[in-house]
Parts: C-alpha cells; structure tokens; sequence
C-alpha cells in the first residue's frame, strides 16, 4: 500500500486537484471496509449449495409460482383405455346378457333421381344407430374426457354391434370420399353411438292409374339382419323425430316430397320374428312437363281436326290431309310418353286422354268420308229418308246433304268436346285419385 502522506509531500497539485486528493484521502475508510464487506458475503455464498443461493435472491418470485401438486392419479387418454377395454373383450357376446335395445335415427341428405322404368328410386341418407354395451364402460379409468371419437372403420370390426341393415334395398355402399364415413363415439358409461353415410337404391310403388298426376310411395325397410326380436329390440329413437331432411325440401326435375314417415312392425322369418322398421317417402309428379308436352298439343290437334268442317266439301284433299296430319302428330306425341314408362297393364289417366282425343280426330275423318260420298256427284248430293217421323237431330225428314252434315259437326264435335273435358277433369280423375288414394294409403 502506499502512502498518501509521500505522494502530497513530493508531489504538488494544482489547485483544482487538491481538493479532489482530500476527498479521497476522508473517504479510504469507507472503500477499506466496503471491500472488505463483499469479501464476507461472497465467501458465505460459496459455502452455500446453489438452492440456497437462488433462494436468497429469488425465494419471493419462485413462491409465486409453486403450484401444490396434485394428489389425484393422472387420467387416461383414448388409446389406453381402448386397448384396456378391448381387452379379453368378445364381439359374439350380447351386452348386459341380451336383449339390446338399439335406436335408429336417419338423416336424408338427397335424393338424387326416381326411375320410373324400373320403379326405384337413389337417396344419400345419414344412418344412426345408438345403444349400451357395458362391457366398454370406462369412467372407473378416471378418462381424461367423458367421451372419445374412434376410428369407426377399425373399432366397429372389434366390438359387438346389431349388424343392421336395408334388407330390401337393390344397392347399398357406404361413401369412401376421401375416407371411409363410419363415425363411432364411445361414453364412459358404455354408450355407443354409431353413425355412417350410405348411398342406396331402393323400391318405389305405383299403380301409374292416375299419370300423370300421380304418387311415387317409395318405402325402405331396416332390421338386424343377425339377431331376432329377442336378442335385439330395434326402434325408432324417440327424444328426436326418427327422420330428418336436411335439406328442408327436395324436389327433383318430375317430383317433389310430400310426405315421409316412420313406422315399425314385426316381421317373421324363419329363424324368429324380427323387428322391421320402415321408412316412407311419397313424391307428388310435377305434371307442368305433361300439360305443355301432351295436352296441349292435343288440344291444338283436336282444333285443328275441325277446321276441315269450314273449307268445304269440294276440298276433300286439304281435308284429308289436315286430320291425317292431326292424327299422325298425336300418335307419335303418344308413343314418346310411352317409352318413358314401366310397361304395365294399368290403363293410365293420360292413355284414356291421348285415345279419347284421338278418337275425335279420327270421327272427324270418318265425317269428311260422309262428306265426300255425298258429293261425288256434285255440290248438292244428298242423302233422302223416305219414311222419317221425327229424327233425333231434329232435321225434320230434310235431305242430309254434306254442307248440312259439316254445320252440324262443327257444332257437335266442339260441345261433345267440351263434355269430355268436364268429365276427364272433375269426374275421371276424381275418382281415380281417391281410389288410388284408398288402395294404398298415400295422403296428399
């Protein structure tokens, strides 16, 4: 150390410095005994384990953050209690011992089209099925959720289910875009929760009597195709309505829905009775297609079968060509509406329509052969009654010559028309649709 009093007797400071040089010469004391206070202290840390020494510094910030550990067990996840559940778990055994109750709900996402010609029609429907296997019950596992979404696609293969089915529907596969839709949700009370996607076709049925006003009843039947009515109980489920249309109506390019219903019954086959659950879907045609394509142009066929009364009997060729014409289109108009239907043996509402019309056309014709053998001779051919006392067209006992007959059809023909009309309209059809009504139990 050296010595303050030599360095101010050999040294002389200008006058700014000195009094800096007595500052520091009043202060070593305190600088002496700060040293050595750090010395103290940093020997002490060292003797210190690290724990120690970060609780001197950080004790009040770390107590903020301690948490109490937790004296319940760590829950499950879903892989471990699947693996524990599935366990020396068999498939072939019926839960709780037998006699499951399965509940059924279907969602209808679209109806794509209704094929008439071979009385079927193609739906993309959502299938639930619920029940209770405690078998797969795993609350006593302390699981982290209360319920867990699976692999429908692999777990349903391992664990029992009611193998339920459309038995009578003529295709049925699952959608597999991008994956297979099989959704399965398993509740720690052992709750199954089953659902899947399928496209299916199935049957429709109609008598075609009242066509082209008339219903398409299409009915698919679902039932365990494995177990009978004594080891599974297949219902509709009750909390919800059994059927649902997501889309809140469907309508296709000739049919709109009407109707749907849910219905169940009992079914016996061979091995047992079967619980059979039924779902009806009744479709009202859209005739606007009809009475533009087929009525109407009947009508204006039929018009245009009287225009020959008004050109005369010396123009027999015109004539002649003007029904012929008439006729021609009608058949043809009546042949394209028959290739799109089923062949069947019921005589259709538009048959006694497209044959009633061309009837009259053709009555127009045999009038026009009257007419022109009539006047083979000459505009005034007649044909003479001798003995006539009272003729129930009122002539009287006149010549029927061929310009009387042509004034007289172009009365008859248009009022017995409208006659037809008033009856194929407000009595034919009438009865038609309420019988058809009554024979099968579709309601508008």
């Amino acid at each position: 150390m050296f010595s303050t009093e030599k360095i101010s007797q050999s040294t002389t400071w200008p006058r700014p410095f000195q009094k800096s040089w007595d500052i520091i010469k009043k202060m070593r004391y305190v600088a002496i005994f700060l040293c050595f206070l750090v010395t103290t202290v940093g020997t002490l840390l060292r003797s210190l384990d690290d724990d120690s020494h970060e609780c001197l510094f950080n004790c009040p910030k770390r107590a903020r953050n301690v948490s109490i550990p937790k004296t319940e067990k760590a829950c499950m996840g879903d892989d471990a209690i699947i693996a524990q559940i599935l366990d020396g778990y068999n498939k072939l055994d019926l839960p709780g011992g037998g006699h499951v109750e399965v509940s059924i709900e279907i969602w209808v996402q679209e109806v794509s089209k209704i094929i008439e010609i071979t009385s079927e029609f193609e739906l993309d429907i959502y299938v639930t099925e619920r029940w209770t296997d405690p078998s797969l019950a795993y609350a006593h596992l302390n699981p982290c959720k209360s319920n867990m979404s699976v692999d429908g696609a692999t777990i349903l293969n391992k664990i029992w289910n009611p193998h339920a089915c459309f038995v009578n529907s003529k295709l049925a596969n699952i959608h597999e875009s991008p994956f297979k839709n099989i959704f399965l949700q398993i509740y720690s009370n052992g709750s199954i929760w089953h659902n899947y996607r399928i496209k299916l076709t199935g049957p429709c049925s109609s008598t075609l009597r009242t066509f082209p006003i008339d219903q398409q009843r299409c009915m698919l039947f679902y039932e365990s195709f494995t177990h009978n009515s004594d080891q599974v109980k297949m219902d509709w489920i009750t909390t919800v309505p059994p059927i649902t249309i997501l889309k809140g109506n469907i309508t296709l390019p000739d049919y709109v829905l009407v109707d749907f219903s849910a219905s169940s019954e009992l079914r016996l086959y061979p091995p047992g009775i079967f619980n059979e659950l039924i779902a009806t879907f009744t479709f009202q045609r859209l005739y606007g297609f009809y009475i533009l394509q087929v009525y109407v142009p009947a009508y204006i066929s039929v018009f245009i079968s009287w225009v020959s009364f008004t050109l005369g009997a010396e123009q027999i060729p015109s004539r002649t060509t003007v029904g012929v014409n008439s006729l021609l289109a009608l058949t043809f108009q009546f042949g394209a509406v028959v290739n799109n239907l089923p062949k069947t043996s019921d005589v259709k509402a538009i048959d006694v329509w497209i044959l009633s019309s061309m009837a009259f056309i053709f009555a127009s014709l045999i009038e026009l052969a009257v007419v022109g053998y009539l006047s083979r001779d000459g505009q005034h051919g007649s044909i003479k009654f001798s003995r006539c006392r009272c003729s129930w067209l009122c002539m009287n006992c006149k010549d029927w010559t061929a310009l009387k007959i042509d004034q007289m059809s172009s009365i008859v023909f248009p009022v017995s028309f409208f006659a037809f009309n008033i009856w194929y309209w407000f009595i034919f059809l009438g009865f038609l649709f309420s019988k058809n009504v009554s024979d099968d139990g579709i309601s508008k």
